[in-house]
């Protein structure tokens, strides 16, 4: 019984810290960031983004440029803060303000949403 409990306990502790890892890059991982657009290319309809902010997953990404493809399905916005409308991908600009969500699959972040006109003066 002595020696049950520190292997179980070390199981457990193996568990908590190895999860997270194996999660990071594969299967669906939730991800929200703020940043700027720096590119854009119509052909693949796919955006890239210099993250500032952002969720756990995307905390190591801070400062640099991820590509964010987008779908069909991609819900496409514009906020003044107090009033969202819906836009579509051709009213994307380079220098745009940023909030985006979706998954991180195999190293391809797939946006569900991208909204213009988030605040990047408060996240300083």
């Amino acid at each position: 019984m002595k020696r049950f409990v520190p292997f179980m306990l070390s199981l457990v502790l193996a568990f908590a810290l190895f999860t997270p890892a194996l999660a990071a890059g594969k299967g669906n991982s939730p991800f929200t960031l703020v940043g700027k657009i720096t590119a854009i290319d119509p052909a693949s309809r796919s955006v890239t983004v210099q993250v500032l902010r952002g969720n756990m997953l995307v905390k190591p990404y801070f400062g640099q440029a991820v590509t964010l493809t987008t779908t069909m399905a991609t819900l496409f916005r514009f906020t003044d803060g107090t009033v969202t409308t819906i836009i579509k991908f051709d009213n994307l600009k380079i220098g745009d303000s940023v909030s985006a969500s979706g998954k991180l699959s195999g190293g391809i972040w797939t946006a569900s949403r991208i909204t213009v006109g988030a605040k990047l003066d408060c996240l300083k």
